[in-house]
């Protein structure tokens, strides 16, 4: 090459520095540096802590670091990562790979330690994290979220609920791929030494903005400009992103017009991208977060090319793609709360929501909480309490401002010395209770207190033909149904010391009663009946006495939209065996755990009032088939459960507790948070219940 074709080589050069430049930013002040295990992971200060909280990592781009967020000049309060902080249950985080560049993005101190920082901040917030990636932290992101957790089975992607990438070169850029061309010697040739000389005369006459402009000359020949290329080897060997992880590309485009270049009609534009990297490069992968977001500019002047909110520096900390990323942030964290959770324990009933904890009401002395109910709307809760000893029980509510959280509530309460079960009709608590075969009724309650009222229901069978008065026409209440009815369970007949479940209904506004199926059984059993996350089917426990030595107790399982009521084979057993609790996953599938009893043999003990002591086996969990139920691998005894449909699940856990009078368990609450670790709610717990999910 000539001397005359050198000098020509590097006025091209020089011209391009500045559009090599877009692949950086100008420092400003940094962020203030709060480690969670150091190497360049940092948190913006602001009032939230990490716990509970949904944290959001900036990872900056090529020739950057971590304060490439921050605009030049700009009101530090501004600055986008403060104002991610600022908002509600969401924390900011940086990423600083800066000491480690110009290396690749599979250098440990990049890829590698991303994931680590993504380990680190999902395991100590409980949350999955929120990506915001700019230029090739985009690409440094798609290779740490595809290794392995260093903290859990599974990948680094599992820990993160989204990523946003802003202005990433999903297929290289044509700036970086023209600059190499303009310079093709070898290393240590003369081009490259021309390059160095040019570099530090600019470092010798430059300062402020300019001399990151100068800066940019490093990245030339690097392994990050080399890999930068337009389809570059090391970009198609990236792993793919993971088809789960929903990702969205954000892009700027300048669109010049053309009328300025003479070259095309007047309303015709030539779309630049934002300089550095294409539109078709920038917005070459999104999948589950939705379309590409395009912030678009008009220039009509060169000058307007290069500053202007779309170019690939200023595009980042745009006011547009600023406040497109908070409204993802707060939808994101608003998807990973954990929905309010009410438990109640020997003394008191209380609420936790994403790790806190608040008592509303004291248990009066002597009682025990025996089901907690949501109303459809979420600003109400209500408790059936029973004496210990069995002889009463009282119904309490308490009621809250709209999107309020409860605050010193006012808990109403009623005696219903004979209600069963509690449940909401939309927002109308109703229970059972009521004893007179020849008027069978519910019971409401105001929600703002007074006397509770009657709610007759009609349609049922006169229980004329009954064997035992004390039993027949008793309306029991299993649960809300859809559309606004009830499902409940009427004793038609009984027969022996014991009444018998003649049929299910369900129960409209208006209160009449139609038949679901027929049932046969000696009566239901001493547990609330669970309903699926949908509220479309239930698991109503119920037993069968058959003599003195021999009974059990099963599960039916009823389809409140079809009707139709299955009764699973028992699992193999010897001797009595009992049915402890029964639940439903997310998805509606329905579980159950059973324990065996000996029942009569030679064995049995006796207390001295002459009350058999029975001799509990251990409790194993089962899964419901079409036709039977199928033992699972539960690897600890599940009393109760409950799930959300959110997917965040609470587990009521710990081995049998000694029965009380009526039979009851206690267990720690576990509820399952966003980042799918277990977090314990609270222990000695009697009952509990989320929160609606369309509430």
């Amino acid at each position: 090459m000539t001397l005359a074709a050198r000098c020509r080589a590097l006025a091209l050069s020089a011209a391009l520095m500045l559009l090599l430049t877009l692949l950086g930013a100008v420092p400003t002040a940094a962020a203030a540096q709060r480690s969670c295990v150091g190497g360049g992971l940092a948190q913006v200060p602001e009032k939230e802590t990490v716990a509970n909280s949904m944290p959001v990592l900036f990872a900056h781009g090529i020739n950057a670091g971590a304060d490439t967020w921050d605009g030049p000049g700009a009101d530090e309060q501004k600055w986008f990562p403060r104002q991610v902080a600022k908002q509600r249950n969401i924390t900011a985080w940086t990423f600083d790979y800066k000491p480690a560049q110009p290396a690749w993005v599979t250098d440990p101190r990049i890829g590698p330690a991303l994931r680590t920082a993504i380990d680190c901040l999902s395991d100590a917030s409980g949350h999955k994290v929120m990506v915001v990636a700019h230029s090739m932290g985009g690409l440094a992101t798609q290779y740490a979220v595809s290794l392995p957790s260093r903290t859990s089975d599974g990948k680094a992607w599992q820990k993160v609920a989204e990523v946003i990438t802003i202005g990433t070169p999903f297929r290289g850029t044509p700036v970086v791929t023209g600059a190499d061309l303009l310079v093709p010697g070898p290393r240590g040739s003369m081009e490259e030494l021309l390059l160095k000389q040019e570099l530090s005369l600019c470092r010798g006459h430059a300062g402020g903005g300019l001399l990151a402009t100068c800066q940019t000359l490093d990245v030339l020949r690097s392994p990050q400009s080399l890999a930068l290329r337009t389809d570059s080897p090391e970009i198609r060997k990236l792993p793919p992103w993971p088809k789960r992880l929903p990702v969205r590309a954000m892009a700027g485009d300048i669109r010049l017009r053309l009328d300025f270049l003479r070259l095309g009609p007047s309303s015709g534009t030539l779309s630049l991208g934002d300089i550095a990297v294409p539109l078709s490069s920038a917005t070459a992968y999104h999948n589950k977060s939705g379309a590409p977001y395009i912030l678009t500019c008009v220039a009509r002047t060169f000058t307007q090319v290069f500053s202007n909110d779309c170019n690939h520096i200023s595009v980042k900390t745009a006011p547009k793609i600023m406040s497109a990323v908070i409204d993802r942030a707060k939808a994101v964290q608003r998807k990973q709360a954990t929905p309010e959770l009410a438990y109640a324990t020997a003394d008191s009933v209380n609420v936790w929501t994403n790790g806190s904890n608040k008592k509303l009401a004291p248990v009066p002395s002597g009682y025990r909480v025996r089901q907690l109910a949501w109303s459809s709307d979420g600003n109400s809760l209500a408790w059936l309490a029973e004496r210990r000893d069995g002889t009463g029980r009282k119904v309490f509510q308490v009621r809250r401002a709209r999107g309020q959280p409860f605050v010193t509530p006012r808990v109403r309460t009623w005696e219903c010395p004979d209600c069963s079960t509690i449940a909401f009709r939309e927002n109308q608590l109703v229970s059972d209770g009521a004893t007179d075969p020849n008027r069978p009724k519910l019971w409401s309650y105001p929600p703002l207190g007074g006397a509770r009222r009657a709610l007759p229901v009609t349609g049922l069978p006169s229980p004329d033909e009954c064997f035992s008065p004390t039993y027949c026409g008793r309306l029991y209440l299993l649960g809300a149904a859809p559309r606004g009815e009830l499902t409940v369970s009427y004793f038609e007949n009984g027969g022996g010391n014991f009444p018998g479940v003649g049929a299910f209904y369900q129960v409209s506004r208006e209160g009449a009663a139609r038949s679901v199926q027929s049932f046969y059984g000696s009566g239901l059993g001493p547990e609330v009946a669970a309903a699926s996350p949908r509220r479309d089917r239930l698991a109503v426990p119920w037993y069968q006495h058959l003599s003195a030595c021999e009974e059990y107790s099963n599960v039916a399982l009823v389809d409140q939209r079809s009707g139709r009521v299955d009764r699973l084979d028992l699992p193999s057993r010897s001797g009595n065996l009992w049915m402890v609790s029964a639940w439903f996953d997310r998805d509606g599938q329905a579980y159950a755990a059973f324990r065996s009893e000996p029942g009569c043999g030679d064995d049995d003990q006796y207390a001295p009032d002459g009350q058999r002591i029975p001799r509990w086996g251990e409790t194993r969990v089962y899964r419901a088939t079409n036709i039977r139920w199928v033992e699972t691998r539960e690897k600890r005894p599940v009393l109760a459960r409950d799930v959300h449909a959110s997917g965040k699940t609470a587990t009521l856990l710990g081995t049998p507790a000694v029965e009380v009078s009526g039979g009851y368990h206690t267990g720690t609450l576990v509820a399952q948070n966003a980042a799918n670790g277990e977090v314990e709610v609270a222990r000695g717990v009697h009952a509990f219940g989320w929160r609606p999910p369309s509430s």
